[in-house]
């Protein structure tokens, strides 16, 4: 959902959270390797290089939202907010990829069976986990709240660290147990849990590349706004796209048909106004006026000789 958020506290929210992101996954990544170094665990040292590729995610973030925080310019006069479902893209990729590589390590552990993590491993991996939940619902809060699909999409790719990890640990513990195949169904199980995020990352992604419409709450609220203002007749049709963290809307309104352009044009001015308090995250409204009965009714009760042409009170759109 996009959000009234303006875009400088916006952005400074976005580059806040995302050195805070490098910030726990850097420590993270060094943690978790000297583990793996003192305790010769190779599960652990797989964390590790997770960790490194959550900078990775984070960096495609943080570039992708200064991109869509640029103002229009003469090759992109509509801005470049599309710039943050592109990096949610990016990001959907990247889970995708760490989803098959559980897999593939739990295939791995089926064959050779699962390796045996010690007492420090298993309390580093345990800490790591609780920073990388509490790292990911701070981000989803975050990205709900300024409405941006790469911040989510961030939040989301933490997560997979934490379900990876998860897997890894109790599938240790199984074996310790005596239940050795543990391991492996976990690493399965979290493997297309994981997958599942990544696709649907990169769906939404797709979706909003789109120029997918807004939620219905959103569109009654653009027709209740317009129909609000004096003068609208009618709204003959509302059309909206949600444009990365932004919307944009066309809007058709019928005023009096008796009306001079100039008054239907302040008409206009007011529903663009209107539209843009109900909904603060409209970035732009065309506004489109007509005459109000339609023209085909003024054609029917028109038509005898020398009866006025239809188009005398047709106004032309208010371009705003």
């Amino acid at each position: 959902m996009p959000s009234s958020v303006s875009g400088s506290q916006r952005q400074r929210l976005i580059n806040r959270a995302g050195a805070l992101t490098i910030l726990v996954n850097l420590s993270l990544t060094v943690a978790r390797g000297a583990a793996a170094l003192l305790t010769g665990s190779t599960a652990v040292l797989a964390d590790a290089a997770n960790s490194g590729t959550d900078i990775l995610a984070t960096l495609v973030v943080m570039g992708g939202s200064r991109i869509a925080a640029l103002p229009p310019d003469w090759n992109h006069p509509y801005g470049h907010e599309k710039a943050e479902p592109v990096a949610a893209k990016f990001v959907g990729v990247i889970v995708t990829l760490a989803g098959l590589m559980t897999g593939a390590g739990a295939l791995q552990a089926l064959r050779a069976g699962p390796e045996p993590i010690g007492l420090s491993a298993a309390v580093v991996t345990a800490l790591s986990m609780a920073a990388k939940e509490g790292l990911a619902r701070h981000l989803e809060r975050l990205g709900r709240r300024i409405g941006s699909p790469a911040v989510l999409a961030d939040a989301a790719n933490q997560r997979t660290d934490v379900l990876a990890s998860a897997a890894a640990l109790a599938g240790a513990l199984g074996g310790r147990f005596g239940l050795p195949l543990l391991d492996p169904l976990m690493g399965l199980l979290v493997s297309g849990l994981i997958l599942r995020m990544g696709l649907g990352l990169y769906w939404q992604a797709v979706r909003d590349l789109m120029d997918r419409a807004p939620d219905p709450d959103t569109m009654a609220a653009l027709e209740r706004a317009a129909l609000s203002v004096p003068g609208v007749r009618a709204v003959d049709d509302v059309k909206a796209r949600v444009f990365g963290p932004a919307i944009y809307v066309d809007c058709k309104v019928s005023v009096d048909a008796h009306l001079t352009v100039a008054e239907g044009h302040r008409i206009g001015k007011r529903v663009k106004a209107a539209i843009m308090r109900a909904v603060p995250e409209c970035r732009n409204v065309l506004v489109h006026v007509n005459p109000f009965p339609g023209l085909a009714a003024r054609s029917d009760r028109n038509t005898g000789p020398g009866a006025a042409g239809g188009d005398q009170g047709n106004m032309p759109p208010v371009l705003e």
